[in-house]
């Protein structure tokens, strides 16, 4: 009886041992490769030739200002050739300008595959396969702590402006997600001017992300998403409202 006892402690006493080594060995790996980064990405895309274009577009900003505006003003973003960046002062805040002499579609490309009936709207009969170009600046900057992710209002940068911000409902929640996300909606706006067709439609797209991610035996990690877009038909001279939408929480904790 005493011989099964011990043998039973030293079992236990060695699984326990193999779980702190365990516990220690993941512990490591998780601390070697966590990181944490900002990725932000303003991408217009257009189906015409868009003349002396200039954009005022949401930046993400903090109590700190805006690193992520900081960067592009360093020439540290990755940009189209004849792209002018700057940040300037209006109505709405911060926010950064884009200008260029022209966006051109590349005609020489092959034109895409025309969308499905079904997603092109109740009404449509067709959807006519057009040419299109997306011309994007973007830019990573890395963080010097870990982002908080399930809670970024006031404590993380967001694009801005932001108005009449309110809850909506996550309907495609992940698998491997435990909770899921808390997810908004809201109003911003965008400034365009540029010159082309009165068929030209245009879209402004901006997605900001606020990540962390590790590796224990596969890549994980968590973040939020922060993304406001509008689109535009024919020559535009002034202020136009968008709408956006910020997802928190998103991913494993």
């Amino acid at each position: 009886m005493r011989t099964l006892t011990k043998l039973g402690i030293g079992m236990l006493a060695v699984i326990l041992l193999l779980a702190c080594v365990w516990m220690y060995h993941t512990h490591n790996m998780y601390e070697d490769t966590y990181r944490s980064e900002y990725r932000y990405a303003a991408t217009v895309r257009t189906d015409f030739v868009l003349h002396n274009a200039t954009f005022y577009v949401p930046l993400p900003i903090s109590e700190d200002g805006s690193k992520i505006g900081e960067e592009i003003l360093c020439e540290n973003a990755s940009k189209p050739e004849g792209w002018d960046c700057d940040l300037v002062e209006t109505e709405h805040g911060t926010m950064l300008k884009i200008h260029t002499e022209e966006i051109i579609p590349d005609l020489r490309a092959p034109p895409p595959v025309p969308l499905p009936r079904e997603e092109c709207g109740p009404d449509a009969l067709s959807c006519p396969a057009q040419t299109h170009v997306s011309e994007q600046v973007s830019v990573r900057v890395q963080a010097d702590h870990g982002i908080n992710t399930k809670y970024p209002a006031g404590n993380e940068p967001m694009l801005t402006p932001k108005y009449n911000l309110t809850r909506s409902v996550y309907r495609m929640p992940h698998p491997e997600d435990r909770t899921p996300p808390a997810c908004y909606e809201y109003e911003s706006a965008f400034y365009a001017n540029y010159t082309a067709s009165a068929d030209a439609e245009v879209s402004i797209r901006i997605e900001f992300t606020g990540e962390n991610i590790w590796w224990v035996y596969g890549w994980s990690g968590n973040k939020y998403r922060d993304y406001v877009g509008v689109t535009l038909t024919g020559a535009q001279d002034g202020w136009c409202a968008a709408s956006g939408n910020l997802v928190a929480g998103e991913g494993r904790y």
